[in-house]
């Protein structure tokens, strides 16, 4: 089935490493690329604001950038079946995005933080942490800026949850489908707040998790006596994970997660990939 993937660029080398790390990604998969520039607009990932009355420069700017992106990818050839679009838009990044996320259908959007660490804290100003948030029914997947390639060998994302929220089976589909893509494994992790037993409805929502992901390795882990963000941390590090994968509820796991008293504790800068997984109405 052939996915559609979202990456929006304002020119700069990481957003290129962003959309070449996409096509290996998707190296054997059917795709289309949307490539999308806003100009007109303050936000990093833009073209640079322009002055008033020079609209239309800053409209041919943008089309000319993103025609010279396309006449790059003529001499990449991960995958014949690969195909591009771009977009240029005069509106605000997230309105942009937005519009073409319903517009086309998007299965993911692909964008490079900057620096070699993915700063996604919500209880601090940060623009992936902004649009993250604002963006609807669409998954991210969010890379430090150098990374080009993805994982070969024996790649697993981590994927933490406290099992007190139901998910349903295709909020984890992006999930899903990046471990069928990579061969991943995929390692759910729990980390305990109490010496309490998994609840009832806990107990449930873990084995919904188990129906979700056939065919892949899955396997189960819990941590206790440390923070979330610590915790995730440490297994990361220490089994030389590949993939982050958060589920991003309104009001839940992610909110507390990087909740003002968690990012005190410990700044969440994860130098691997990160997988935001949407809830979905």
């Amino acid at each position: 089935m052939e996915k559609k993937v979202l990456v929006p660029t304002n020119f700069s080398k990481h957003a290129w490493n962003a959309l070449v790390y996409g096509l290996n990604l998707y190296r054997d998969i059917p795709c289309t690329f949307f490539i999308l520039n806003t100009y007109e607009a303050s936000n990093r990932l833009s073209f640079p604001k322009t002055k008033k009355g020079e609209s239309e420069d800053a409209k041919l700017e943008s089309e000319k950038g993103l025609q010279k992106i396309l006449q790059g990818l003529n001499f990449r050839k991960e995958n014949l079946q690969h195909k591009f679009e771009v977009i240029s838009s005069k509106k605000d990044l997230t309105k942009a995005i937005q519009e073409t996320v319903d517009q086309h259908n998007i299965d993911l959007v692909l964008m490079a933080a900057h620096g070699a660490k993915v700063s996604i804290n919500t209880a601090f100003e940060n623009e992936i942490s902004e649009v993250t948030d604002v963006i609807q029914n669409c998954s991210f997947l969010i890379l430090p800026e150098n990374l080009t390639n993805a994982p070969t060998e024996k790649p697993e994302i981590v994927f933490p949850t406290n099992y007190k929220f139901a998910i349903k089976n295709k909020e984890v589909t992006p999930l899903r489908e990046l471990a069928v893509s990579l061969n991943a494994a995929i390692r759910v992790l729990y980390i305990e707040d109490s010496r309490k037993s998994l609840s009832e409805t806990q107990e449930k929502n873990k084995e919904s998790l188990k129906a979700y992901f056939p065919g892949i390795a899955l396997s189960f882990h819990q941590l206790s006596q440390t923070t979330l963000t610590t915790g995730i941390h440490l297994f990361i590090e220490s089994r030389e994970s590949s993939f982050l994968a958060l589920f991003k509820r309104k009001k839940g796991f992610f909110s507390k997660l990087f909740s003002q008293q968690f990012t005190e504790e410990i700044d969440f800068n994860p130098t691997v990939p990160v997988l935001i997984l949407k809830e979905m109405e």
